[in-house]
């Protein structure tokens, strides 16, 4: 079965939809991650782009075991763009049809940029209090994506490379079982800027952002 839903936002024309077939969204289950490549085109993109006046802050370069480089900025969900409330009502809506479960609300948006030569984020999970579904969307730029069956010694499970237009989904805590987690995921550096988008839940409440 394929659920398809659009959903138009009340300050363009651009049309957002998601049409993917339910099998592929049960995935975030069975594995915990599902790569939709090339699936917004460039206007799409550039409507979830950070407000210009919203500013950059720099990720801490160490967090636990978990080495970063890149900046980052964060607005609670319902203070996002129009376009960003909009993709992502549809994306929750659409997930929560294929897997006969209300997701719980999207609360965070988070841009982040990667520099050339520099940015990255080390093999980690999301933190336990990010909940239900894990949303990415590369809006600009190219990297390599990694999943990992372990960080020490490093075993890969799937690595691609993201480009701008993807979506990644991953399955943050507890979502169809109690206790299970968001996949073990890094981002090598790029070869130019990278941009991304990412909404989240976090059970803790807005602000509380922090690499893994």
């Amino acid at each position: 079965m394929v659920i398809s839903l659009g959903w138009l936002h009340d300050s363009s024309s651009l049309r957002f939809a998601f049409g993917v077939k339910s099998r592929r969204l049960e995935e975030l289950v069975t594995r915990g991650w599902v790569r939709l490549a090339g699936h917004l085109d460039r206007d799409a993109c550039a409507a979830l782009a950070k407000p210009r006046m919203l500013p950059w802050s720099p990720m801490a370069p160490k967090v636990g075991a978990v080495t970063q480089h890149g900046w980052f900025a964060q607005v609670p969900f319902h203070k996002a763009p129009p376009p960003v409330q909009a993709f992502g009502s549809l994306v929750q809506a659409t997930v929560s049809a294929a897997l006969d479960h209300k997701l719980p609300d999207w609360n965070e948006v988070t841009w982040q940029r990667y520099e050339p030569g520099r940015g990255h984020i080390d093999p980690h999970r999301d933190q336990a209090y990010y909940k239900g579904l894990i949303l990415i969307v590369t809006l600009t730029g190219e990297a390599e994506f990694t999943i990992f069956q372990s960080r020490d010694p490093p075993v890969m499970l799937d690595r691609w490379t993201t480009r701008g237009g993807d979506v990644v989904l991953l399955r943050g805590a507890d979502l169809g079982a109690a206790g299970v987690r968001c996949p073990l995921h890094g981002v090598g550096a790029p070869a130019s800027d990278r941009l991304t988008v990412a909404l989240r839940h976090n059970e803790r409440g807005y602000g509380r952002w922090a690499a893994h």
